[in-house]
C-alpha cells in the first residue's frame, strides 16, 4: 500500500471517529411525571418488582467522588456483578493502575488494598455484628441495583408486601417501611410514581448506624429504567462517608465470573485499619 493510500484511510478513519463522536446521542434521563396512583398494597409490591432492572450479569465503568471527613477522593472505577454469586469493585485513581479491589461474595468480604499490600479478609457474619446497617451480599446487591430488599432474605417475593408498612411521604410519594427483629434495623424505600425506588433508608437506632443511598438520572437500559446517579451516606456517632457515584457504559448479560485471590506478600488487616486511614486528619 502505498503512503498516499495509506494518509486517506487514516483521514478516513480519523474523520468517522470524529463524525461519531460527535452524533453519539447523549443519555436521555427520566423524570417522573406520574402521579402516586392509589393502589392496593399487594399490587404496589408487585409493581415495584415488575420494574426491577433485570440481570444476569452487570458491568459499568464509575466515576467515584469520596468524602470522609477532611478528606476527600475521585477515582474512576469498574463495578461488575454476577447475580446472586459476586459483586466486585476496581478502583483505578491514577492512569487505569488498580488500586483497591472490594469483592464480597454471600459469605465473605475480601478488600485488596494493593497500594499498602495489605488485605482484609472476614466472613459476612463476622461484620454484621461490628458493622449491622445493611452489611449484607444481597442487600448491597440491591442498593446497587436499585432493587427492593427483604432483609434476612435472599430474593424478594410477592407475598412480601405483608412486611412492610405504607404511608405517603410530604412529596407524594410512597414510603414502605419495615423492621428486621434480629437485627433491629429499620429499613424503608422512598417509592415515586413510576415504581422506581428513589430512596433506600437503613438505620440502626440502638448504635446510631445509617444508610441512605439515593438515585438519580434515570435512563431506560434494556427496556428498563436504571439509575445513572447514586448518593450515599453512611454515618455512625463518630464517623461519616459521603459517596456520590456516577454510572457509565452499563452492559449486563455478557458471561464472565467473578474470583479473587490474595497476592504473596500481601499482610493482612482489619477493616477498622483501612477506615481510620480513610478517615485520619478529619
Amino acid at each position: 500500500m502505498n503512503h498516499s493510500r495509506y494518509r486517506q484511510i487514516l483521514l478516513f478513519l480519523m474523520l468517522a471517529a470524529v463524525v461519531l463522536t460527535a452524533c453519539k446521542s447523549r443519555q436521555q434521563y427520566i423524570s417522573s411525571t406520574v402521579p402516586v396512583e392509589d393502589k392496593s398494597y399487594n399490587d404496589l409490591f408487585r409493581d415495584i418488582i415488575t420494574s426491577e432492572f433485570s440481570f444476569r450479569t452487570f458491568s459499568a465503568k464509575l466515576n467515584l467522588n469520596l468524602t470522609t471527613g477532611k478528606k476527600s477522593l475521585s477515582s474512576r472505577a469498574n463495578i461488575r456483578i454476577v447475580k446472586d454469586n459476586a459483586l466486585q469493585i476496581s478502583l483505578q485513581p491514577l492512569f487505569g493502575v488498580e488500586m483497591f479491589r472490594l469483592f464480597i461474595n454471600p459469605d465473605t468480604v475480601i478488600l485488596l488494598d494493593r497500594m499498602n499490600k495489605r488485605y482484609v479478609m472476614e466472613p459476612i457474619a463476622s461484620l454484621k455484628e461490628h458493622y449491622p446497617v445493611g452489611f449484607d451480599f444481597y442487600t448491597l446487591q440491591s442498593a446497587f441495583t436499585n432493587a427492593l430488599f427483604v432483609s434476612g432474605k435472599e430474593q424478594v417475593e410477592a407475598a412480601d408486601y405483608r412486611r412492610f408498612n405504607y404511608t405517603r411521604t410530604s412529596e407524594q410519594n410512597y414510603y414502605l417501611s419495615a423492621k428486621d427483629s434480629a437485627s433491629g434495623i429499620d429499613y424503608a424505600f422512598t417509592v415515586n410514581g413510576d415504581d422506581r425506588i428513589t430512596f433506600t433508608h437503613l438505620l440502626q437506632p440502638e448504635k446510631k448506624h445509617s444508610l441512605q443511598w439515593g438515585y438519580n438520572n434515570f435512563a431506560v437500559l434494556n427496556e428498563i429504567t436504571f439509575p445513572h446517579r447514586m448518593n450515599i451516606t453512611l454515618s455512625s456517632s463518630s464517623r461519616k462517608v459521603d459517596a456520590e457515584l456516577l454510572f457509565s457504559d452499563v452492559v449486563t448479560d455478557l458471561p464472565f465470573a467473578l474470583s479473587i485471590h490474595v497476592p504473596n506478600g500481601y499482610t493482612k488487616t482489619s477493616i477498622d485499619a483501612i477506615l481510620k486511614f480513610l478517615s485520619s486528619n478529619q
